[in-house]
């Protein structure tokens, strides 16, 4: 008696690993889409701390919505992950010192005040 051949079923994705693939996606819509769930997520109380570094690296783009966004969760778990806060000094300080955008400017310090930390008010 044979047994018959059932295909491998590949793993489904979770919907974290979906919003991780879009958090690194080429297209700013989907970055955008991306944030806006995790931020909804984070809101209705759920951990979404394991998507701090994909976060994170969107600081680099210049489209003010997405940064305003990742500030918001920046703000809200740098009270319960202060040492993740800190990775992301760099980046403040940069936007901090943009001479072409003023509102980038603010929204940087603002964001700096309003995180709880010693090595943070060090440069604030």
């Amino acid at each position: 008696m044979s047994v018959p051949y059932k295909p491998h079923r590949q793993r489904k994705k979770s919907e974290l690993d979906k919003l991780r693939d879009k958090l690194n996606s080429n297209k700013l819509a989907d970055k955008k889409q991306a944030t806006r769930k995790v931020l909804g997520a984070m809101t209705v109380g759920k951990d979404v701390s394991m998507l701090f570094p994909d976060i994170t690296l969107n600081l680099e783009n210049r489209d003010m919505e997405l940064k305003k966004l990742i500030y918001l969760y920046i703000i809200n778990y740098a009270k319960k992950h202060p040492q993740k806060a800190v990775m992301v000094v760099n980046s403040f300080r940069k936007d901090a010192t943009n001479k072409d955008n003023p509102l980038l400017r603010a929204l940087a310090v603002r964001t700096m005040g309003c995180i709880k930390v010693a090595e943070i008010n060090e440069y604030l």
